[in-house]
């Protein structure tokens, strides 16, 4: 599914209660090279601050781990809810996680044994980002808890002098706590970036105003390219701010961000959108065409059809009847 970035096969098990998922967790190896990178970067200051230690390494262990699991349960359970669906694993890493299941993909190419549609690829999609919302007021009442209900000093900054007191740490753990839920709430809403939710929420709402399925990659493409801007001039203020996600950090998302710009533009100028494992979903491929402010005549419309087609890999057949070209390898999907 995601081997050209985040290949699912670098993930270790993890003991889940299965009362809690019913399917297997993993966790990927970039959740162990994002908690090494965040604890070797504190350890100037084991000596000085050794509780600063202590916090980088309960925020980046069981806190951001608990924080994608929810995360992952709410794509799980919205999937469920709304599909029925059998999942077969659910892989963690830093910015939420992915979930392997059928609901939105067919093995076949049936269009009518398609489960779900594109309103059920945004009602998933969006379970799994707004459980930040209230893991984030959760942490917000802890931080109001233990300062006697003046939430006056809170701020997003690690300053080491208030962690060297016992108070200090835990108010900067909620602190910092809330500042995960954000960014990933932020993360996955709005960069468009397969496999972060804001890829399937943009695409999907597009596709459902008519656009066509090129022009929606074109358009992906775009804001990818605009987002990576912005994250690599973000990256380089945290460096001299040092505001919550590490500089380093933020370089390696904007160059997850770049290898899936790369990848989409490779899809649609090779016309292999079908082999995107976003844009290849069959929930895509068999929707429904529906006029929209975006094609301007039928003929326009007809133009859009073709090239849709055209980018999904289909063919047409001696009698007229289009037809799925065949694809070099099988493509996995996840739903969350």
């Amino acid at each position: 599914m995601m081997d050209s970035i985040i290949p699912a096969s670098y993930s270790l098990p993890l003991r889940c209660p299965r009362i809690i998922f019913g399917t297997p967790v993993k966790i990927h190896l970039t959740m162990v090279v994002f908690f090494a990178i965040e604890f070797s970067a504190s350890l100037p200051f084991i000596t000085t601050f050794p509780l600063y230690c202590v916090l980088v390494v309960v925020l980046c262990g069981p806190i951001l781990l608990a924080t994608v699991l929810v995360h992952e349960w709410g794509h799980l359970w919205m999937s469920r809810r709304i599909l029925g669906d059998d999942v077969h694993d659910v892989v963690l890493w830093p910015l939420g996680g992915y979930t392997f299941c059928d609901g939105l993909s067919i093995s076949t190419e049936d269009e009518a044994a398609t489960k779900g549609d594109l309103k059920d690829d945004i009602k998933i999609a969006l379970a799994g980002s707004l459980t930040h919302v209230p893991m984030c007021l959760f942490w917000f009442a802890m931080y109001a808890a233990i300062n006697n209900g003046d939430v006056s000093g809170f701020t997003f900054r690690r300053y080491l002098t208030v962690i060297s007191s016992l108070q200090g740490f835990f108010s900067t753990l909620f602190e910092q706590a809330c500042l995960i839920n954000i960014l990933l709430f932020w993360f996955n809403v709005f960069v468009p970036a397969y496999p972060l939710d804001g890829s399937r929420l943009m695409t999907s709402s597009l596709l459902l105003m008519g656009v066509a399925l090129n022009k929606a990659a074109l358009l992906t493409w775009f804001v990818l390219i605009l987002v990576s801007i912005a994250l690599f001039a973000w990256s380089i203020a945290s460096f001299v701010d040092g505001v919550g996600i590490t500089g380093i950090l933020c370089i390696l998302i904007v160059f997850f961000v770049w290898s899936e710009c790369y990848r989409l533009y490779s899809s649609i100028v090779g016309g292999r959108l079908r082999e995107h494992p976003l844009f290849g979903r069959d929930c895509y491929i068999y929707r429904d065409v529906r006029p929209s402010m975006f094609q301007l005549s039928t003929a326009a419309r007809r133009m859009d059809e073709t090239a849709d087609r055209n980018s999904s890999g289909e063919e047409q057949d001696q009698s007229g009847n289009m037809t799925m070209a065949p694809t070099e390898t099988d493509i996995d999907h996840s739903c969350g």
